[in-house]
């Protein structure tokens, strides 16, 4: 990044608390008279986590490292307030949800743009390498980036990632990280990045893993006084990703950026541990691909455009032996199609204004190989209008979300159509100049639609069903102290929040062997988020690091009295939850211990103690140093995953692994 003497001295007298974006800074150049050509200038993740409207968490590359993180699931259990379901396993089925909201309200925003799943509305994470992300945060409602995609606003929370994409313009040496881990149970994980800028104008980068695990650990079952020693039976997995990175620069204000992806995992399904039988046939091969750009251009009068368009299909083909199948055996094969695009307009007509319109349009079809396949599709248009006010002291945000969809079948009864007009308002306040201290409060009404499961599953959907509603309420502060030489960092969060769900989907029974979604339920959630961030320098290259979280979360249904679940606690929910890492960095060997945890959850919403799923404490322990050797880079690095050898389940019936091993070596020019 080039940034001349001039331009510093421009950006260091604008205060902390204004988030400034790269535009916002030419701007305010320019009305100098100043030439900064070479300008380049996006706020830091510290100081748009330190001054958000709403809740924002986020942990980059070099702190993942720092704090011993193994992979992305590990990475998203150390933010406050997520629950994340996990199968077990590398590869193992992961989704996450948010302060009781189920995973269908979480959006996962992939390099700018949302991921979708129309069948089921859950994205699994275990599709996504962490070797190759940049940053990723959690951002819960609305925070003041007003320059989003409307289906980026369209959820009740929002986990952003974003991945090492091209190299920087001013970067013109190849880049070249290679990299390989190795475990217990199989595992063997390549990994690979090239990249190059060829001129001022054209970067691309080529990214690709594989990723092969046996999953064959070993657990133990208890029944009474009896115990049992049993393996993980039909877990193998094999799954690979690559991606195609190309940026064009047609001048320093307009730049577009494509990316192609492809993703492929065929692996055995384990089932559940019922007493001593795991027995399992089940496979499934997942295929995704897609493809999209990005443009971006500043135009005249402190405008700012962007467009995005992308392809995505995604194929799902299950098989299962079975005596109760016809046949002996069941083949269940999906497909699914989305385009989608996207224009959003930033207009900043005065200091400290800012408006932005935003309008998406996405078609969504999914057909499959099942009888009575109704293939339907959806139309979604997506339209958000936000502002900004923001002084030395105050930033507000207010925004208004306008969602139309319509619903078509090839065959049968379609879903309703459904329009909804959904507000959201956050405030972050900063009283006192000079001090790294706010306040924020906010507020988001959102709904989600029913996913085409939920409408459509033989036998189980309904196309009656009408889209949950969701209201939040957050209050909240951030404090970051002043940089001491002892002490050169140290923030600490904390927030309380109030959510409500109406007309929550659920399936219900209607004989033994039919069930059938519909809107029953309501829900509410309450509870606080608390992380701390701390680094002590005892001496010169000595840090001691610091970061814990912590989650208080009761989430309630509230439909009826009368119901026996009423104001208990929502299945797989924790009430409370929390992570560790401390870490010392040295000339030497760098060691990082860290643990996450759960409190005890149930099974059912009733809660009953036959469904009791017992809490847990996962500590994990890793050593890791980087070795110059001239101009380039090697990286070694060893875990120990559950470092107690702690059994516990974080779905019930399926085994977490126990203790083990990973070695990783890695060369980056």
């Amino acid at each position: 990044m080039k940034i001349k003497s001039k331009a510093i001295a421009c950006i260091m007298s604008l205060p902390v608390c204004q988030c400034i974006s790269a535009q916002s800074v030419s701007a305010v150049a320019d009305s100098l008279g100043r030439q900064l050509d070479d300008l380049e200038v996006v706020a830091s993740p510290l100081q748009q986590k330190v001054a958000s409207t709403a809740p924002v968490y986020g942990i980059d590359g070099s702190q993942m490292k720092r704090r011993g993180v193994t992979d992305l699931t590990d990475a998203i259990h150390r933010l406050p307030g997520v629950n994340i379901r996990d199968y077990g396993g590398a590869g193992g089925m992961k989704t996450v949800s948010v302060r009781g909201f189920g995973t269908e309200h979480t959006g996962v925003v992939y390099d700018g743009i949302v991921l979708s799943d129309c069948q089921t509305g859950s994205i699994d994470l275990s599709r996504y390498s962490l070797d190759n992300m940049r940053s990723m945060s959690l951002i819960v409602g609305d925070n003041a980036d007003i320059f989003i995609t409307a289906k980026a606003a369209a959820s009740a929370a929002s986990l952003h990632l974003n991945t090492l994409s091209v190299p920087d313009a001013d970067d013109t040496a190849w880049k070249l990280k290679a990299q390989v881990k190795t475990g217990s149970w199989g595992l063997v994980n390549p990994y690979l990045l090239v990249g190059k800028t060829f001129s001022e104008r054209f970067s691309f980068s080529v990214i690709g893993d594989f990723n092969h695990a046996k999953n064959d650990y070993p657990f133990t079952v208890r029944n009474g006084i009896l115990t049992s020693h049993e393996r993980r039976e039909n877990s193998l997995m094999n799954s690979g990703h690559g991606e195609l990175n190309l940026k064009y620069r047609f001048s320093l204000s307009s730049s577009l950026l494509a990316k192609i992806y492809y993703y492929d995992n065929d692996r055995q399904l384990p089932g559940p541990v019922v007493l001593y039988t795991s027995d399992s046939h089940e496979t499934l091969h997942d295929r995704n691909f897609f493809s999209q750009l990005t443009w971006e251009t500043t135009l005249p009068h402190n405008l700012q455009l962007r467009a995005l368009a992308k392809f995505n299909w995604d194929s799902s083909k299950y098989h299962d032996i079975g005596a109760s199948y016809p046949g002996g055996a069941t083949q269940e094969n999906y497909w699914q199609r989305e385009a989608y695009a996207s224009g959003s307009l930033l207009w900043q007509p005065w200091s400290g204004w800012a408006f932005d319109y935003s309008a998406d349009y996405a078609y969504n079809s999914l057909n499959s190989n099942q009888i009575d396949n109704p293939r339907p599709w959806r139309h979604s248009l997506l339209q958000t209008l936000a502002a900004r006010w923001k002084t030395s002291h105050v930033m507000a945000m207010a925004r208004l979300l306008l969602s139309v969809y319509d619903n078509e079948v090839h065959e049968g009864e379609s879903a309703r159509d459904a329009s909804r007009l959904s507000p959201s308002l956050s405030v972050s306040v900063q009283p006192w100049s000079g001090k790294l201290f706010f306040l924020r409060a906010s507020y988001k009404n959102i709904f989600r639609m029913p996913t085409f499961n939920d409408t459509y599953y033989f036998r189980l959907g309904s196309t009656q069903l009408k889209p949950e509603t969701t209201d939040q309420v957050n209050i909240g502060l951030t404090w970051q102290a002043p940089s001491l030489k002892w002490l050169p960092a140290a923030t600490v969060t904390l927030d309380a929040y109030v959510n409500h769900i109406k007309d929550k989907i659920i399936a219900i029974p209607r004989t033994m062997y039919v069930w059938t979604m519909t809107n029953l339920d309501k829900a509410r959630a309450f509870g606080v988020d608390a992380t701390l961030d701390f680094i002590f320098r005892p001496a010169r290259r000595h840090d001691i690091l610091l970061n814990a979280s912590y989650s208080f979360q009761r989430v309630q249904p509230r439909t009826s009295p009368q119901n026996p679940d009423y104001n208990k606690q929502v299945a797989y929910t924790p009430v409370h939850s929390g992570s560790f890492s401390l870490g010392y960095e040295n000339p030497w060997v760098n060691i990082s211990l860290h643990a996450v945890g759960v409190s005890e959850r149930f099974g059912i919403n009733s809660n009953p103690p036959s469904s009791r799923i017992a809490g847990y404490m996962d500590f994990g322990l890793t050593l890791w140093r980087n070795v110059s050797i001239g101009s380039h880079t090697l990286e070694l690095r060893g875990d120990i995953l559950n470092l107690l050898d702690k059994q516990y389940q974080v779905v019930a019936r399926y085994p977490m692994p126990g203790r083990s091993w990973r070695l990783t070596v890695g060369f980056e020019l």
